[in-house]
């Protein structure tokens, strides 16, 4: 047939009166389908797995039902085959409706004078169960009319999940996988012959027939249709007597509630009906009862509970969350959700600003800060054990979590720089509170989440990037990166905080011969209210916190003893012996020789080096200044400044040249240092007494002050021109600085106030007064 012909056949074909009735049919079904869409799909249970697929938890519908959604591919294969055996047999064959069954039914029905049949396929049950609507003729004649369009809109896979979804199981429960897990514990793949069986029946009378109601009647019609499937060769003959034999024991079992904390977490983030999550089964399981385990044996100390959360480095995913030791604890708060609480995070902020100065090139970890009483427009931070070390290097402050080099090193680095990283890395409360926050944020004057703590520390796991880790399985987070730092200060940071020798390493591990090979830090809050620790490795991040919901202190609670066992147990169990325990050493990151006393590139004059990291083009490369040279007499006993150096009769020497504030330290301590001879004495330029005259308070005077007045004592001084700082001490405790000529005041205590001034040269002044309150 040539082009011409077959053009002409097809005009005859439009042409007929057959096509055009086909079409205009067809046109009619489009304008119906389009005039009256089909109802809006039910609202499913909410529904939680864990990464291999175990359901975590469920939630009921908006309207009270267990309704989850169910796919052909989680339900037993025998119970699909009995559902379609005993309802619909011509189910992938008819289009929604089977014109032979619906013309037997109305032979049926009228023969008898009764309805006998009613030649619903699956679809159209699913039309009805998704429209009910009255048992007549007219809506049976439209159940037809919406099956076809559901035929329209959905595959044959589609109709029956939607199907077994949705039959109803007596009470509130709908669909084949509620019943599975309330009826019988356990996902509807795993259901036996028996058990499929009964859940094809149950659809029929679902308020007779209901298991957790009476089995009796359920038993008796499932054995007749397993007879019925054997006759018709169904199922195999020896498995239909094995699924006859078998008793059901049914109950009202409560839905699955794996890791609750977690899943109310996720549940309220996303919308979703299936929450496929990253959660490790096994892993939440193990870390669960490790945490019950350890909270039950220290509760004993005042301290009832805890929380972890691990993160999965590589996948940046939250692979375990235990929001408390026992979410069923009534008696400790069980229910509070520990890793989402707000909590002041005490030292544990410090390792994000050292590794800030990393990378603004302020400091390497052999540099030295000063570890002295600094008095900060009225705030004076200690160390936690109330000492001070005078000089120490960068590295020695972070692992000894010194607070007051932290505080230096904050205020030189800026606070608001500090609290803009912290803002943009997750921290919601220091982002909120960002206006009102000061130098005291570093020792944890702000509260912080457990999440969002772990969540800032796999930065170092990272090479620096920050990646907001996902609660999903399929979540994608290439696009969240933010580089927050290098890779070398993480590198750098990683070391620093893998050395086992510090104060905060636990007594209790003290002879252990398994630790892991991990990255940590701890913070204790004001008060021991909370204790935490947070470790990494390449493969995970590990958060602990541990305390009471209440907010209630223990003398025992610190990081050191209580939080670091735990975080140690932990890692020994998921992750003892890493492939590779801390982040490659960057390209950029080269190792130097300094002096040892100052950390900076040795002068020849720098006695004792030492090895080094260094970032290149970023880290410091200031020549190392301790030691200067001085003019000084023959006999040892004067400097000469060049105003007043002699003609001859003076050599050349190096001295030490402290900061103020180390020499103020020195000077109070009874610290021996390198101390220069007096200025010549007769050098016109310079006053040549270099001790401080204090001018308030009188010595040897008594004052008289009124209780409760809140009266307070003047303190100030006058030294040499040469002089820019004072520091003051009463009664050996730091009370603050001034500059030359400048005033201090404060509340004396009653009885002896020995006052002690200090000037940045080391020359003290001091004398003692006597307070009497009346």
């Amino acid at each position: 047939m040539n082009r011409k012909e077959l053009l002409n056949k097809l005009r005859r074909i439009i042409a007929s009166r057959k096509f055009q009735a086909l079409a205009g049919f067809l046109l009619l079904i489009k304008l119906l389908d389009v005039a009256f869409p089909l109802p809006d799909s039910p609202t499913y249970s909410k529904v939680i797995t864990a990464r291999d697929g175990t359901m975590l938890s469920a939630y009921l519908t908006p309207d009270d039902k267990w309704r989850l959604y169910t796919s052909v591919d989680e339900v037993n294969p025998d119970l699909i085959k009995a559902v379609i055996e005993k309802e619909d047999n011509w189910f992938y064959r008819h289009p929604g409706v089977n014109p032979m069954a619906v013309l037997r039914a109305a032979y049926q029905n009228i023969i008898r004078g009764k309805r006998v049949s009613g030649a619903s396929t699956i679809t159209m049950q699913l039309a009805r169960i998704l429209e009910p609507a009255e048992r007549t003729y007219l809506n049976k004649f439209l159940e037809i009319l919406r099956a076809v369009q559901l035929e329209l809109h959905y595959s044959k896979v589609e109709i029956l999940e939607l199907y077994l979804s949705n039959i109803p199981m007596g009470g509130n429960i709908e669909g084949v996988k509620a019943a599975s897990y309330i009826y019988f514990n356990r996902p509807p793949a795993k259901l036996s012959l028996a058990q499929s069986v009964v859940f094809a029946i149950i659809p029929n009378d679902p308020n007779k027939l209901r298991l957790d109601k009476s089995t009796d009647s359920a038993i008796i019609k499932r054995n007749r249709w397993l007879d019925r499937f054997k006759n018709n060769g169904i199922f195999e003959p020896g498995i239909i007597s094995s699924a006859i034999d078998e008793q059901l024991t049914p109950a009202r079992f409560a839905m699955p509630n794996l890791a609750p904390h977690f899943c109310y977490e996720v549940s309220n983030l996303y919308s979703d009906d299936l929450l496929a999550t990253s959660i490790d089964l096994n892993l939440q399981r193990t870390t669960e009862r490790i945490l019950l385990n350890y909270i039950s044996g220290i509760k004993s100390r005042g301290i009832t509970n805890g929380a972890v959360i691990v993160i999965d480095n590589e996948k940046h995913q939250i692979v375990a969350y235990c929001g408390s030791a026992d979410f069923y604890d009534n008696t400790s708060s069980g229910q509070v959700n520990g890793v989402a609480s707000i909590r002041s995070p005490g030292s544990a902020l410090k390792p994000f600003l050292y590794a800030a100065a990393l990378d603004a090139g302020m400091y390497t970890p052999k540099m030295r800060l000063l570890d002295v009483p600094t008095d900060f427009s009225g705030y004076m931070p200690e160390n936690y054990d109330e000492k001070f070390n005078g000089s120490v290097t960068f590295e020695y402050a972070l692992v000894h979590s010194l607070n007051v080099p932290a505080v230096r090193l904050l205020n030189e680095f800026g606070y608001v720089n500090f609290i803009n990283l912290l803002s943009s890395g997750g921290f919601t409360e220091i982002d909120r509170q960002k206006s009102n926050l000061g130098l005291s944020l570093v020792l944890g004057g702000c509260g912080v989440t457990l999440v969002e703590l772990t969540t800032f520390y796999s930065v170092f796991a990272d090479s620096g990037n920050f990646v907001k880790p996902g609660y999903l399985l399929n979540e994608n987070y290439d696009e969240a990166v933010n580089k927050v730092y290098s890779s070398d200060a993480a590198f750098i940071i990683s070391k620093i905080l893998s050395d086992n020798e510090r104060p905060d390493f636990p007594n209790i591990l003290s002879d252990a011969t398994r630790l892991p090979r991990i990255s940590w830090k701890t913070g204790t809050s004001y008060g021991k209210r909370d204790a935490w620790a947070i470790g990494f490795n390449k493969n995970y991040t590990i958060g602990i916190w541990t305390g009471n919901f209440n907010g209630k202190g223990s003398p025992y609670l610190s990081g050191k003893e209580i939080a670091v066992p735990l975080l140690f147990n932990i890692f020994n169990t998921i992750d003892y012996n890493p492939d590779s325990d801390l982040p490659s050493q960057p390209e950029t990151t080269h190792i130097r020789k300094v002096c040892t006393e100052t950390g900076m590139i040795p002068s020849e004059h720098c006695a004792t080096l030492t090895e080094d990291y260094y970032i290149e083009n970023i880290s410091s490369n200031k020549m190392c200044d301790l030691q200067q040279e001085v003019f000084v007499s023959t006999d040892g006993e004067n400097v000469y400044c060049r105003e007043c150096l002699p003609l001859n009769g003076y050599r050349k020497e190096f001295h030490k040249f402290y900061q103020p504030e180390l020499l103020a330290y020195y000077k109070h301590n009874n610290i021996n240092y390198d101390k220069l001879p007096k200025h010549f004495t007769g050098c016109s330029t310079i006053r040549q007494d270099q001790k401080p005259v204090i001018l308030s308070p009188s010595s040897d005077t008594e004052y008289l002050v009124e209780k409760n007045s809140g009266q307070k004592i003047m303190l100030q001084a006058s030294s040499p021109l040469n002089v820019s700082s004072h520091f003051w001490y009463v009664n050996d405790r730091y009370l603050g600085k001034t500059g030359n000529s400048g005033k201090l005041f404060y509340i004396p205590v009653e009885g002896k106030n020995k006052i002690v001034c200090i000037n940045n040269l080391g020359a003290e002044a001091n004398l003692k007064i006597s307070v009497k309150y009346y």
